[in-house]
């Protein structure tokens, strides 16, 4: 058995590792543990073990077959939660307008393979086991879609990587949990977002040309904000650096002046700040309280993404007292004036994105239009959409160098990794600036 098949594994059991994930998750963000979250384990045990077994039903007309014939378009499926409250739903509606936009250009360009390429949004209100269901729903009838993208989180896309990989299912997606990017386990998943690690990377690339040392940081307990400490962690000891500092808050914290006064303390040279949403302001206000603005705060990826970052008081920070000294990680490709990845690709990405709506959100937000575009070049160079251990093979052997549609970053994979193989300079950090049509000046 090669490496990229799939072992008879009996109804249902991918649905249990589904299971898993979620009820993990649910489990970490239950506030009240016992058996509240003992029953809501069964609950979702039930659920989505059922869900397996009315997948696992579907008829012939339904599955591969389907989409074979050479006049059936190339279907995408997109599961996302635009209908949630919060940061997360300006995310996810970014998502939906990038895959419009790649459908479009896509179109215009005669499709994939001659093919018309077709996106089905469902919604989940971004929760993982309304996503969960609703997949299985969709994979037990229709015809079989040629590329799924599984939320705009990791808490979503977690959950249904082991629904795909038993369904045989090519996904190419932006969540960026380092769970997902486990070949072996999940042959037919992708990714395109810059990994932890690489962001982590520019970050200590960042305090040395400082000629910093000493660094402390504050983050949320969550896991995907501790995967992105975790990473930095490890860069910065790599490095030779030293962690003066490392706190917590949580979502709930609305001050964090006892944590930066604790960080503070630790006499550092330069403060990383990982962040999402309010959480940021209420960072940055503390800051502010206390008077500690003479060294550098770099802000990560996600912070950058929170609207705050990227606007102009009174509804951002941008030019305000609380943005002094704050620094951004941002998307390189995302810079005004930044190389592009493919000459040209950009300007219509930007267009494409135009004609779908006003682009309020940094690029980074838009890379599903890169994992479509991925996806539709992997199709043509594998002449296929249907056998998708030969679009996994094809993918491994991206090297980076490869000429697209795709315009945020270039795309490099292996046998042994489905996340991008990416230089450091893929993101830089530059003083947190006013953002225009998804990109940033230079320098502000």
């Amino acid at each position: 058995m090669t490496r990229l098949e799939t072992a008879p594994y009996p109804p249902g059991i991918r649905a249990n590792q589904a299971l898993a994930l979620v009820a993990g998750m649910s489990d970490a963000s239950s506030s009240h543990g016992g058996c509240h979250a003992m029953w809501k384990r069964v609950g979702l045990f039930l659920t989505v073990t059922a869900l397996a077994a009315t997948a696992a039903c579907a008829t012939p007309e339904d599955d591969d077959a389907a989409s074979s014939s050479p006049d059936q378009p190339y279907r995408i499926v997109q599961l996302l939660g635009m209908n949630q409250t919060g940061p997360a739903a300006l995310n996810a509606k970014a998502a939906a307008q990038a895959a419009k936009a790649a459908v479009a250009v896509l179109n215009e360009r005669g499709g994939i393979l001659g093919r018309k390429v077709e996106l089905e949004i469902i919604e989940t209100n971004g929760d993982p086991t309304t996503a969960v269901t609703k997949l299985t729903e969709r994979l037990s009838k229709g015809r079989k879609p040629a590329l799924v993208l599984p939320g705009n989180t990791s808490a979503e896309a977690l959950p249904m990587a082991p629904i795909l990989t038993e369904a045989k299912i090519l996904s190419v997606q932006q969540a960026g949990s380092s769970a997902l990017n486990n070949p072996q386990k999940f042959p037919y998943l992708f990714q395109v977002v810059p990994t932890n690690d690489s962001m982590a990377a520019q970050v200590v690339t960042f305090i040395k040309a400082r000629k910093a040392t000493k660094v402390a940081m504050l983050a949320g307990k969550d896991a995907f904000a501790q995967a992105t400490a975790e990473a930095t962690r490890k860069a910065i000891k790599a490095a030779g650096l030293t962690l003066a500092g490392d706190e917590t808050y949580t979502a709930e914290d609305l001050d964090m002046t006892a944590q930066l006064e604790r960080l503070r303390a630790t006499n550092p040279d330069i403060l990383f700040m990982q962040g999402a949403g309010a959480s940021v302001g209420y960072i940055l206000q503390s800051r502010l309280k206390l008077g500690w603005t003479d060294i550098p705060v770099v802000a990560d990826s996600v912070a950058t993404v929170t609207s705050l970052m990227s606007r102009a008081a009174p509804d951002g920070v941008v030019g305000a007292p609380a943005a002094q000294n704050v620094y951004v990680q941002v998307l390189a490709a995302a810079i005004v004036g930044a190389p592009e990845v493919n000459p040209g690709a950009l300007d219509t990405m930007i267009k494409a994105l135009k004609a779908q709506g006003e682009i309020n959100m940094p690029l980074n937000t838009f890379f599903v239009y890169d994992a479509i575009m991925v996806a539709a070049a992997a199709a043509e160079k594998a002449g296929t959409i249907d056998d998708v251990v030969k679009l996994a093979k094809t993918l491994e052997g991206f090297t980076g160098a490869e000429k697209g549609n795709w315009a945020l970053s270039r795309y490099a994979y292996s046998a042994t990794s489905h996340a991008v193989a990416l230089d450091p300079n893929s993101t830089a950090i530059i003083p947190a600036t006013l953002l225009k049509e998804g990109r940033y000046s230079p320098q502000s």
